[in-house]
């Protein structure tokens, strides 16, 4: 999956290198948006998820992974029983992108 920046805002108190993913993400093939609002120095972060109404999201977090900038990103709704997201920033593309495992199929 690949998404790319919609609109962008840094305004978190977390490490610096986390505030390059703050802001709308739209997945290039649909009406898939993940929304970044903040990020806290202990890596938790403030996610809302839309397809395009919105979708709990249960658990969200920020990390770093050899060297990139990880979003992790778990929903729990209708639809979306546990199925995750884990994306990476790749500055170069200015993008996101990474993994989405639907967990209702199990793919």
């Amino acid at each position: 999956m690949i998404f790319i920046p919609a609109a962008k805002t840094a305004t978190s108190a977390a490490q610096p290198e986390f505030n390059v993913i703050i802001g709308e993400w739209v997945r290039y093939d649909g009406d898939y948006t993940i929304r970044v609002r903040d990020v806290k120095s202990d890596g938790s972060a403030d996610v809302g998820y839309f397809n395009p109404g919105e979708i709990h999201v249960a658990e969200s977090s920020v990390s770093l992974q050899k060297g990139l900038v990880k979003l992790f990103v778990k929903l729990q709704d209708r639809g979306y029983p546990g199925s995750t997201y884990e994306l990476y920033y790749y500055a170069e593309k200015d993008a996101l992108a990474g993994f989405y495992y639907q967990a209702a199929s199990k793919r």
